[in-house]
C-alpha cells in the first residue's frame, strides 16, 4: 500500500515539474508551480521518512478480503505435546495463516520440528511468566506482518480452538481498535501498582487489530522495561491501556471459557491449582458442560489427551452424562440417565438433533443376522421376512465353544456373543460400512417394517442422527424392556412423544439395532476392555458417553422368546411364554410376521 502512495506523490510531483519546464507560463504561475512542487516533495518525505507518530497513520484496509493470522505461544517441548495434538485437532480446519512460537534453549529438541512457521524468539524458552516471550511475539508481527494482516490472534499452547465458532466471531468483525478476549482485572494485592483502570484480556486467547497493533507496537521496549506486575497478559494489557488511549479488553462475543475445576468420583469437585511455576493445573472434565461446545476458546486442557477427547466430543456432537456441578444451562443426549444417576438435580433438556438432509434409502441398508455356523435353515424364514421389505440381511458367523475367564460370571453364551461381537464390528470398520442393522436370529420383524422404518429414519429425533456423517448413534429397532425399566421411561413419556424414546439403564436386548459407523470404535474399546458385562449393556455405555441411543415406540423388532437361548439359560417356564413376555414388554403379536413359523 505504502508503494502505491508513493507512486501517486511522484506522479504528481513529476506534472508539477514538467508544467514549470515545458510550458510558457508567465512568472506568477511558475510562482505558483514552485509552491506547490515545494509543498509535495516536503509531503513526500515526511509522510515516507519523518513522520514517526503512528497512531494518526491511516489504516488501508486490504480490498479483496479481511486477513487474520494465529500465533500459538509455546515452549519448545510442547511441540511435541499439547502442539502436536493439536496439529491433529482443531487446527487442520483453521483457515488462516499459523505462527508457532517458542524461545531459545541450550538443547536442540525443537531440531524436528523445523518449520518457515516456527518462530524462535531471542527469549528464554523456559521463562515464566512469559512476559519476554509475549512482548517479543508482539515486536515480531509488528515489523514482520503489520501490512500483512488485519487480525491478529493469539493463543496459548493449551488452548483448544473450536474453529467454527472462532471463524464465526472473527467474520463478524468490524472495529477498527480493537482488543478482544477474557476480561480480567488483575489479582488483588497487585492492583494498587498496576495504574490500570480499565480491564486487560487473559493470555488464554485474544485478537488486536492492526490499528491497536500500530499504537503501542512502537512502544514495546519501552513497555517491557516498565514491568510491576508478575503476569504476560497484565503486562501487555498495561502497555495497550497505555499506548492506546485507553483501550480495554471488550469480551469476545463467542464465549472464551476457563476450565477452574473438574469433577471426580461421580459428583466431587477437584479445584484448579498451581504447579511450583505458578502455572495452572487441572485435568480436563470426561463430560464437559455444554457451555465449553458453544465457546470459541477453552482453556487450558493440559494432556494431548484431553485435546483428543474434547475434539471428537466437539465433532461428534457427543453430549454425556453431566455431574451436578455442569448442569446449569446444559443439555445432554440423554435426560433419562441423565436423571437415573443424578436423581435430586433438576431435569435437563435433550440436545437438539441433525435436520434430515434426504429421504433415507431403505435398500441400500447394510444388514446382518448373527447366527451360529451351520444353521442357515434356522435363519431362512428371517431372511425371507426382511427381504420382503426391501432388506438383504447376510449371515455373520458367530464364536462358539469359548470358556470365559474364571475371574468372572459370565456364561460360554455370553463370552461368545462377546468375542462375535468384536469380530463383527472390526469387519464393518474395515469394510466403511456407514450403518448396519445387527440382528440376531430369533428377530421377528413388524409386518408394516419398511413403512415404519422409513417413517423413523426420517423423522429429525430419531433418524436425523443416523443419516447425519458427523454426528452418530444407535436406534434399537426392538428391546426388552421390562416392568423396572418401563418404571423408569414412563416418567419422561410426557417430554419424549413421538416414534422412539431414549433407552434407561434397565433397556435390555441386542436382537434388532441399527449403529452408525461412529459407534463402532468406542464399541470395540469397550469389548476389548469389557470382562464382566454382557453384551446389551453396550447401550447405555454409548448414551454415558453422549451418543443418542433411542428405542422405537413401538417396537419395530420383537424376539422369539419362545425357544431356548444359547446365550443364557432360564429354568422359569413362564420366561418362554409369549404371551406373558408380550404383555410385560407391551408388544402386540398380532402385529408382527411369519407367526406361523415361529413357536408362537
Amino acid at each position: 500500500m505504502r508503494f502505491i502512495h508513493s507512486i501517486c506523490f511522484l506522479r504528481r510531483l513529476l506534472r508539477s515539474i514538467l508544467a514549470i519546464w515545458h510550458q510558457r507560463l508567465r512568472p506568477v504561475y511558475t510562482f505558483y508551480c514552485t509552491i506547490v512542487t515545494f509543498f509535495l516533495i516536503n509531503s513526500f518525505f515526511w509522510h515516507f521518512f519523518i513522520h514517526d507518530d503512528t497512531s494518526k497513520l491511516i489504516l488501508h484496509p486490504n480490498t479483496t478480503r479481511v486477513q487474520f493470522v494465529l500465533g500459538i505461544q509455546a515452549e519448545q517441548e510442547q511441540l511435541k505435546t499439547l502442539v502436536n495434538a493439536s496439529q491433529h485437532t482443531w487446527i487442520p480446519k483453521l483457515p488462516y495463516d499459523i505462527f508457532y512460537f517458542v524461545g531459545t534453549r541450550n538443547d536442540t529438541s525443537v531440531q524436528a520440528f523445523i518449520s518457515p512457521n516456527i518462530i524462535t524468539l531471542p527469549v528464554s524458552d523456559n521463562e515464566y511468566p512469559p512476559i519476554n516471550k509475549t512482548f517479543a511475539i508482539w515486536s515480531y508481527f509488528f515489523e514482520k506482518h503489520l501490512w500483512n494482516y488485519d487480525y491478529f490472534v493469539v493463543i496459548d499452547a493449551d488452548t483448544y480452538v473450536n474453529v467454527e465458532q472462532l471463524d464465526l466471531m472473527l467474520k463478524q468483525l468490524t472495529c477498527r481498535e480493537c482488543y478482544i478476549g477474557f476480561p480480567a482485572i488483575g489479582q488483588s494485592y497487585e492492583r494498587k501498582n498496576l495504574d490500570l483502570h480499565v480491564p486487560y484480556c487473559l493470555g488464554m486467547g485474544y485478537v488486536i487489530s492492526r490499528y491497536t497493533l500500530l499504537r503501542f507496537g512502537p512502544h514495546i521496549n519501552a513497555c517491557q522495561t516498565s514491568t510491576v506486575a508478575q503476569h504476560s497478559d497484565t503486562e501487555l494489557g498495561r502497555c495497550i491501556y497505555r499506548y492506546g488511549n485507553g483501550l480495554a479488553c471488550t469480551r469476545a462475543t463467542s464465549p472464551f471459557e476457563r476450565v477452574m475445576y473438574t469433577v471426580i468420583d461421580k459428583n466431587k469437585i477437584a479445584w484448579v491449582k498451581h504447579n511450583a511455576r505458578k502455572q495452572l493445573q487441572i485435568d480436563f472434565p470426561e463430560s464437559p458442560p455444554t457451555s465449553f461446545f458453544r465457546a470459541a476458546m477453552i482453556h487450558p486442557l493440559k494432556k494431548p489427551q484431553f485435546f483428543y477427547q474434547f475434539h471428537r466430543q466437539i465433532i461428534l456432537g457427543l453430549r454425556p452424562i453431566l455431574p451436578s456441578a455442569f448442569t446449569t444451562n446444559s443439555c445432554v443426549a440423554n435426560p433419562v440417565i441423565q436423571q437415573e444417576t443424578y436423581p435430586r438435580t433438576k431435569y435437563i433438556p435433550e440436545c437438539s438433533s441433525p435436520r434430515i438432509k434426504q429421504s433415507f434409502n431403505i435398500n441400500i441398508l447394510d444388514a446382518y443376522v448373527i447366527t451360529l455356523p451351520h444353521h442357515d435353515e434356522h435363519i431362512l424364514e428371517l431372511t425371507k421376512a426382511f427381504y420382503q421389505h426391501g432388506i438383504s440381511v447376510k449371515p455373520f458367523y458367530a464364536e462358539i465353544g469359548h470358556n470365559p475367564p474364571i475371574t468372572t460370571n459370565l456364561t460360554s453364551g455370553v463370552r461368545g456373543l462377546l468375542l462375535t461381537m468384536t469380530r463383527f464390528f472390526q469387519m464393518a470398520l474395515a469394510r466403511k460400512l456407514e450403518r448396519v442393522l445387527v440382528l440376531e436370529d430369533d428377530a421377528i420383524p413388524h409386518r408394516h417394517f419398511a413403512l415404519h422404518f422409513r417413517n423413523l429414519m426420517n423423522d429429525s429425533r430419531c433418524g436425523g442422527f443416523m443419516q447425519d456423517d458427523q454426528s452418530g448413534g444407535v436406534l434399537m429397532l426392538g428391546a426388552t424392556v421390562w416392568p423396572a425399566g418401563w418404571r423408569i421411561l414412563d416418567k419422561s413419556k410426557k417430554r419424549e412423544r413421538g416414534l422412539c424414546r431414549n433407552i434407561g439403564t434397565k433397556t435390555f436386548g441386542s436382537f434388532a439395532a441399527l449403529f452408525h459407523r461412529n459407534t463402532f470404535e468406542p464399541i470395540l474399546n469397550w469389548l476389548n476392555t469389557n470382562t464382566k458385562d454382557p453384551y446389551d449393556l453396550i447401550f447405555r455405555y454409548l448414551a454415558r458417553l453422549g451418543y443418542p441411543v433411542r428405542l422405537a415406540i413401538p417396537n419395530l423388532v420383537i424376539a422369539d422368546v419362545t425357544h431356548t437361548s444359547l446365550i443364557a439359560e432360564h429354568n422359569d417356564k413362564s420366561f418362554h411364554n409369549a404371551s406373558y413376555r408380550a404383555r410385560i414388554h407391551r408388544w402386540n403379536l398380532k402385529d408382527y410376521m411369519f407367526i406361523k413359523y415361529s413357536r408362537f
